[in-house]
């Protein structure tokens, strides 16, 4: 591996490495109370029954001007709560919490010219002490647009590893308390992000993305889905739900990696599975629609595709790790095995 610094700015780095490719088989209603009048008061003099008529129309015209009044106000109070939710949505005008350790946000990316600046540009308010982006086999222009942040360290990897690949040197060359990993395909809003490093900061280990609320029933699910769900069960965590390593935003803290281990990471679900049993604190963090914004490519389309079977055998290779330290421990039995498959069922019919 060698490094080779940018000339205009004494920040970026630039580290050239090969790989070979990772092998692998979400009114009110006004009620208006209308006084009836009362015929004792018809019968009176004939002034101030035509004065009544005359009080009417002014009443009428003064509920107009405040009817109108009224709407006036709820246009300003919504167009108000509109741009609230923008900028919420965008974390755009709004000062994030600050963190109390060091943040590295490592980012994998293939051929993502057209979101990585204005990911890297999100990324950039946290505020990190540094921001890895690793290029898997990029043939498009991905490397010149990330140049252009000055903040970026860029790993160019000449052929494809894999996103899974991308993370675990990214983490190997991190130096950040914690470590945020995200897909360069995707650009998500600053304040989003900061959710999963500000639960890592307040004592989380792996934080990770809830998206149980985004997928349909389990009769309907897909293939990966019921492989997260199912490991999840399986260790003990079924309020986990789908979340998992496998997708991001997720982070993790400097004690999980160094628990875990770097290499791990190639194999998400295993590096999943991994911090659970060694009784690291996992938790869901947030939610980021990933599903809708995730780049639709051939590997990752269709019944079976290629993305598919890669993050199975992932899970199949995850669930040979737990069954083998559960038997070494004794904890593997057939009454504890009829349990998960209880709890899993009730689980499943409760969706």
């Amino acid at each position: 591996m060698t490094a080779a610094p940018e000339p205009s700015s004494g920040h970026r780095q630039e580290v050239h490495v090969s790989s070979r490719a990772k092998a692998s088989g979400r009114s009110r209603a006004s009620a208006r109370r209308t006084r009836p009048g009362s015929s004792a008061s018809r019968s009176k003099a004939a002034k101030p029954a035509a004065a009544a008529p005359r009080r009417s129309s002014a009443a009428k015209a003064a509920a107009v001007r405040r009817q109108a009044a009224g709407k006036a106000v709820s246009r300003r109070a919504a167009a108000g709560a509109s741009a609230a939710g923008n900028a919420a949505g965008s974390g755009a005008g709004r000062q994030l919490p600050a963190l109390y350790g060091s943040l590295s946000v490592v980012i994998s990316a293939r051929n993502e010219e057209q979101t990585l600046l204005k990911l890297l540009d999100q990324v950039t308010r946290l505020k990190p002490l540094e921001i890895i982006v690793v290029l898997n086999g990029c043939s498009d222009r991905s490397f010149q647009r990330t140049r252009l942040c000055p903040q970026a360290t860029i790993v160019h990897i000449p052929e494809s590893a894999g996103h899974d690949v991308g993370r675990s040197l990214g983490a190997k060359l991190s130096r950040g308390d914690i470590l945020l990993f995200l897909d360069g395909d995707m650009v998500i809003p600053a304040r989003q992000m900061s959710l999963f490093a500000e639960a890592v900061d307040g004592g989380v280990d792996v934080a990770l993305n809830d998206l149980d609320h985004l997928l349909p029933p389990f009769a309907l699910s897909d293939a990966v889905t019921r492989c997260k769900m199912y490991l999840n069960a399986v260790l003990g965590r079924s309020d986990l739900g789908v979340s998992s390593m496998t997708a991001v935003p997720h982070a993790l803290s400097r004690k999980a990696l160094e628990r875990i281990g770097y290499r791990e990471l190639m194999v998400p679900p295993k590096a999943h599975a991994l911090s659970v049993m060694r009784q690291l604190r996992v938790e869901k963090a947030g939610t980021v629609n990933v599903i809708k914004h995730n780049r639709l490519r051939q590997s990752n389309t269709g019944a079976g595709n290629a993305m598919e079977q890669l993050i199975a055998g992932d899970h199949a290779e995850a669930l040979a790790q737990v069954l083998g330290e559960q038997q070494a421990s004794g904890r593997l039995s057939e009454s504890h095995l009829q349990e998960q498959r209880r709890q899993m069922a009730a689980w499943r019919n409760a969706l």
